[in-house]
């Protein structure tokens, strides 16, 4: 590929021979594609290479494009005509909440499957006001092709209305997806389709995965600009686009016509295809697109009702980020699958011979078990690690709720307690696994963590004298908890060991005679010493 552009780039200069009347022919802008392998070919003034694919767009006559279009090399060569936004007409407005549930009787709320936290979501549109309030400073530009700078601020309206749909605070499906403006469409809605084809070369470069880009644009067939997407989609990342408003056949428009990518056609409140909605076997879903109220460009507060399948578009992209964040390793044509197989069947009328699937977000999975128990014992100076477990895989992080964990020891946010503990003790934390709804759970653990080995320092014990008050403690060469018992032999009469180490009594033992005794400590970890003493009675 890198090959190819630098061959074009150096044949730029090569001009195909064209009859003194074609000097009169209008020029127009061409977008040329080649087969793999194609060799240097450049006729008319080079005006940009394209990444994806091995294409530029340049200037030239009708003739010369004619001439350029025959050579056997050439995959396609198309007009670089304007593209404009799906539709933006003002209707009367309805919510989210038919998204997440079978039935047409509305629930009054809606209740997402996820929040879409670890998604970025591509706007390929006319930008984002990204300081709107519903983004809460999630949304930002990625690179403005109408201007030609990293600012992709929106004067139209429709792209921070369609961000706001995929992932605002109150009209958004994902609610914290992070939102990136790719501006391709000018003020009033327009845009060439080399811009939009370099906007999406430009999300399969930079985009951050899991992703979804979606467009709510489109118009005449483009060989070129579905080949971008394409391309987009073969990197990873998830395409959504709206099937059109002409009342036509989705498939015979671009990008609405790219199998991998999701169509998406509109539905009113009454579950009824839109009246201006594209149709056809090439649409993967139906979703609400008439009177969606949403953020505009206006004020950093402005809302308004917007409709159009430019409408019905984000509600899926917003969905395709839930399914994301629950299973970001997912594929495009998994999340595509995922997306079908949830749709609700048997609803939409008036389809056209459009498949009768509707967008459905289903409801949350049930909270998250923690099926870990008793969490294995750890010992002073020695290198320890153990996995907190679920009763069921999902994706989500842990962290230490309250308590503490021993000195030396961490809780990572996979669920892994490691380290090399310092102290001995019994420690108890509750740890808290919080899932990508969000729903978290905890649950209490404890961790007892030993010393070495416990060593009574005690050597010797003072003699016995016969009818007179005995008392000696035992000691150890460390403060622990334990208990103190007679292991073997016998003690003097009149002598007693407590379980707190306290020898004592008063003797009746006889002058002269020696007792021998083995003393135990067992700590509070099972851990055990013993000391043999001699006792002699004077």
């Amino acid at each position: 590929m890198r090959k190819w552009i630098a061959a074009a780039l150096a044949a730029a200069v090569i001009v195909s021979p064209v009859p003194a009347h074609a000097a009169e022919e209008p020029v127009g802008r061409y977008i040329v594609t080649f087969r793999d392998g194609a060799p240097d070919l450049l006729t008319g003034r080079l005006l940009r290479q394209f990444r994806s694919f091995p294409g530029y767009l340049t200037e030239m006559t009708a003739a010369q494009a004619r001439r350029v279009a025959a050579d056997p090399s050439v995959r396609h060569v198309e007009v670089d005509r304007k593209v404009a936004l799906t539709g933006t007409q003002k209707n009367p407005t309805w919510g989210l909440d038919r998204i997440d549930q079978r039935s047409r009787s509305l629930s009054h709320g809606y209740r997402p499957s996820a929040d879409g936290d670890s998604v970025h979501a591509y706007v390929i549109d006319t930008g984002i006001r990204t300081s709107h309030r519903q983004f809460g400073g999630r949304a930002e530009s990625g690179y403005d092709f109408v201007d030609g700078d990293v600012d992709a601020d929106d004067c139209d309206g429709h792209g921070t209305h369609v961000a706001g749909t995929i992932g605002g605070s109150s009209y958004g499906v994902a609610k914290k997806a992070k939102l990136v403006a790719v501006r391709v469409l000018n003020c009033d809605g327009e845009g060439w389709i080399s811009d939009i084809i370099d906007g999406i070369d430009w999300v399969t470069a930079n985009a951050e995965l899991p992703a979804v880009a979606n467009m709510s644009l489109g118009g005449g067939y483009s060989p070129a600009l579905d080949w971008a997407v394409e391309n987009s989609i073969a990197a990873g990342i998830t395409y959504v686009v709206a099937a059109g408003n002409e009342d036509s056949d989705a498939r015979m428009s671009s990008p609405a016509d790219v199998p991998a990518a999701v169509t998406v056609a509109a539905t009113d409140s009454r579950d009824r295809r839109a009246s201006f909605s594209n149709y056809g076997k090439g649409v993967d879903l139906f979703a609400p697109g008439v009177g969606i109220r949403s953020s505009v460009a206006t004020s950093d507060t402005a809302t308004a009702k917007y409709s159009g399948t430019s409408m019905a578009a984000p509600h899926v992209a917003g969905a395709a980020a839930l399914i994301l964040d629950a299973h970001p390793s997912y594929t495009p044509a998994q999340v595509q699958a995922k997306l079908i197989a949830n749709a609700t069947k048997g609803k939409v009328t008036d389809r056209a011979g459009t498949p009768d699937r509707l967008l459905y977000v289903p409801a949350p999975p049930k909270a998250p078990v923690i099926a870990t128990g008793q969490t294995p014992q750890a010992a002073v100076g020695v290198p320890y690690s153990t996995r907190l477990s679920l009763a069921a895989a999902r994706r989500g992080s842990w962290k230490l709720d309250s308590g503490r964990l021993p000195a030396g020891l961490s809780l990572s946010g996979s669920g892994v307690i490691s380290g090399t503990p310092e102290v001995p003790g019994r420690y108890t934390a509750t740890v808290r696994f919080t899932d990508y709804v969000p729903q978290a759970v905890t649950k209490r653990v404890v961790i007892p963590v030993v010393a070495d080995l416990p060593v009574i320092r005690t050597e010797v014990l003072p003699d016995l004298i016969s009818e007179v008050a005995f008392e000696q403690r035992f000691e150890l060469a460390d403060s622990r908890d334990g208990v103190w018992t007679l292991a073997s032999g016998e003690l003097p009469a009149g002598l007693s060991l407590s379980t707190d180490g306290l020898l004592s009594g008063l003797s009746a033992g006889q002058p002269g005679a020696s007792y021998t005794f083995t003393i135990r400590f067992t700590d509070v970890w099972n851990q055990v010493a013993v000391r043999t003493y001699t006792l002699t009675a004077r």
